[in-house]
């Protein structure tokens, strides 16, 4: 059997593991799961269902499913909030891509991304008609999510600061694991499945604050369900995708993680983070540190210069200096940092033209400078406001601490919020009552049914109730 660093295929069954088997042998027997962990990932589904038919009417997923539709094929998967049909890799794309379009969707660290946009509308469409309980669907989740935070933090740092997308990247791993958990494939299927979704696995940092981001998670999706159904049929790869020579590591990391780096002792899923603003994750602390000194009593009419502390990776992401469109406003730390102490929203109704265009928010913008912290390796953010008065304000967040569970009956309310304001506007009130009931239930269902028959409902009429 060959190892990591060899260039022949790993046996499977060996009594030596690899870098790939190891993952595998970590998250294909996840069953029997701790409350905490089907409570966060029941939030998780909640949350991305909610961003994802919010995205329903953004451009660039009205593209994708036209395109779908005029493709044609076997209709056995539902595209959420339109009550239309399509084959189960098209329901993956074209829900993949709405789930990232408006980038609202979660966040965990060890991955570098968004975990859940690519992994569940993979999982939905690969499981959708068939007798699957909601409890292994929810187990299927887990295994999706734990897999991106395992090859994440293989790949850590390297694969992110090289330009690499990894909600897109890894994100082809987690949606393969999630649809081979559900398939119930064996030990070398689920290599099979591992190898294919890494040789199709692809993202570019440099789409960021184009349509082709979100479409790339889109690709993740259909690409993940594909890799584990063709390895359900027969389809073979390099077993040992993660370790092998000019694998997946070797060729889009410095290739030096190990197991070693896989820490943790709780899955991965229990230190999820939600957006509460409609922007690049990492615009929230400096948001936050804004909306705090806002809240304070700093007056935007008074602030004279804004000056931005982030650590040095965040100015190869959200750094866009004049937002030309509201996606490019989302990736723009001058511009979420003013428009936190303009109006204090930065809801998704709050990044259109017309909020670009504002005199007073323009103005705020062009007085905001952001640097990269130099004084420490912290991944809080520093905002560092003069007022006219001449009298300096700071204040300093990290908005990446996890929720504790004690506090998830509170982050479930949070949810529900967030969900009703971004799919009420979409399908009606009483839809979004519907699925939140659904999702709460998911744990004790018998059958997905009414959860795919609740997302399958017809949209409004998205010219007389556009989402605002």
């Amino acid at each position: 059997m060959s190892g990591p660093g060899s260039d022949q295929p790993a046996t499977i069954g060996s009594t030596r593991q690899t870098l790939t088997s190891e993952v595998i042998s970590r998250v294909r027997h996840l069953d029997n799961l701790p409350q905490n962990v089907v409570t966060g990932a029941k939030h998780c589904i909640l949350d991305t269902l909610g961003v994802a038919i919010a995205g329903v009417h953004e451009p660039v997923t009205t593209h994708v499913r036209t395109d779908v539709l005029a493709e044609g094929g076997n209709s056995h998967a539902s595209l959420w909030g339109t009550g239309e049909q399509v084959s189960r890799p098209q329901a993956a794309l074209v829900n993949g891509t709405a789930a990232h379009a408006i980038d609202f969707d979660d966040v965990v660290s060890r991955m570098d991304g968004h975990p859940s946009a690519p992994l569940l509308p993979a999982l939905m469409a690969a499981t959708e008609g068939t007798p699957i309980k909601g409890k292994d669907f929810i187990a299927a989740f887990v295994a999706g999510f734990e897999t991106e935070a395992l090859i994440g933090q293989l790949m850590k740092p390297s694969h992110y600061a090289r330009g690499f997308h990894a909600t897109a990247t890894v994100g082809t791993f987690g949606a393969a694991a999630a649809v081979a958990h559900a398939l119930r494939l064996d030990e070398a299927q689920w290599a099979h499945a591992f190898g294919i979704a890494g040789s199709r696995a692809a993202g570019l940092k440099s789409m960021f604050g184009t349509m082709t981001k979100p479409l790339q998670v889109g690709a993740a999706a259909e690409n993940g369900l594909r890799a584990a159904t063709l390895a359900a049929r027969g389809v073979t790869a390099h077993t040992d995708v993660l370790g092998t020579t000019q694998g997946f590591r070797d060729t889009q990391s410095d290739a030096d993680g190990t197991s070693k780096v896989w820490t943790w002792t709780e899955l991965a899923i229990t230190e999820v983070l939600f957006k509460y603003h409609a922007a690049c994750y990492l615009t929230h602390s400096a948001i936050e540190g804004a909306l705090s000194l806002r809240e304070s009593g700093v007056e935007p009419e008074h602030i004279e210069s804004v000056n931005v502390l982030v650590p040095a990776g965040h100015l190869q992401v959200c750094n866009i200096a004049e937002p030309s469109t509201p996606l490019e406003g989302k990736f723009s730390l001058r511009f979420t940092t003013a428009m936190a102490f303009a109006t204090g929203d930065l809801s998704e109704r709050a990044f259109s033209p017309a909020s670009l265009m504002d005199p007073q928010a323009v103005a705020l913008r062009n007085r905001v400078q952001v640097d990269a912290r130099t004084d420490s390796d912290s991944r809080s953010s520093i905002v560092r406001v003069t007022l006219d008065d001449g009298s300096e304000h700071v204040a300093e967040v990290d908005v990446n601490r996890p929720t504790p569970a004690s506090h998830f009956a509170r982050r479930w309310d949070t949810l529900v919020t967030k969900f009703h304001s971004l799919v009420d506007p979409v399908m009606g009130t009483d839809a979004a009552d519907r699925i939140v009931r659904e999702v709460a239930g998911l744990s004790s269902a018998e059958c997905l049914e009414s959860l795919f028959s609740a997302l399958s409902m017809q949209a409004l009429d998205h010219h007389q109730n556009p989402v605002v």
